[in-house]
């Protein structure tokens, strides 16, 4: 994480430079996927004592979340304990808001999944079933990498901020790896060479749509279908 500080009116010392930079690490305790971090110390003009110092910070989360908090002190030190303890309640606000989505999600994908098993009958080999799992908002790779650790998932589909294009980040057995639409495929040519090359995913242009697709291995042995909204 990236911290940087700047003052106004007063000068950042050492110690209050380290006191700022120890007190803001910790907030990756909460949040691991903080991408910078701002701190301005302000000394203003007032005959209010406990209104004189004053800390502003400004955080930048994964995912183009931005988290800002304020507070006064009768010292410096005061101030940017409070400007901290607001952050950081935010922060967990937001964390708790994510892992609420993706269990919405997870819960919309499992009824999706009943829904499309009422078409199969005994005996039939696996199905296409279409789930929605797609980043809705556009974002780069290092923002995918760090949605994706928040998830918890094994791959995330997103649309790429720097090219408009579909990706996949993907774990793999040393770090991340970026997938892109390559082939041009129809759905069953896709799932074909999703079994032959021993993979768990395929992403692919296909061509009924020339709409960019990712069909995925599931663990109930049934093939899920994801596709970018338009």
């Amino acid at each position: 994480m990236q911290i940087k500080v700047t003052g106004r009116g007063l000068e950042i010392t050492a110690p209050l430079r380290d006191y700022v930079h120890g007190k803001v690490s910790k907030l990756e305790e909460f949040f691991t996927n903080i991408q910078k971090t701002e701190v301005v110390l302000d000394v203003r003009s007032t005959d209010n004592v406990e209104r004189r110092q004053v800390a502003e910070i400004r955080v930048w989360l994964a995912g183009l979340k931005t988290i800002q908090a304020s507070a006064a002190g009768r010292d410096m030190y005061a101030a940017i304990d409070l400007a901290l303890a607001e952050t950081e309640r935010q922060i967990k606000q937001h964390k708790e808001k994510l892992i609420h989505e993706q269990r919405r999600k997870a819960s919309k994908i499992k009824t999706e999944i009943s829904e499309n098993s009422q078409w199969q009958t005994e005996g039939q080999g696996p199905v296409l079933v279409k789930v929605s799992s797609f980043a809705a908002k556009p974002m780069d790779y290092e923002e995918a990498k760090a949605e994706l650790k928040v998830l918890g998932q094994d791959f995330l589909a997103f649309r790429n901020a720097a090219n408009d294009e579909v990706n996949v980040v993907r774990k793999n057995a040393e770090d991340y790896e970026l997938l892109r639409p390559e082939k041009e495929l129809t759905a069953d040519e896709a799932i074909e060479e999703l079994n032959v090359s021993g993979n768990n995913l395929i992403i692919f242009n296909d061509k009924s749509n020339q709409i960019p697709a990712i069909i995925f291995l599931r663990k109930s042995g049934n093939y899920g279908l994801i596709e970018p909204e338009l």
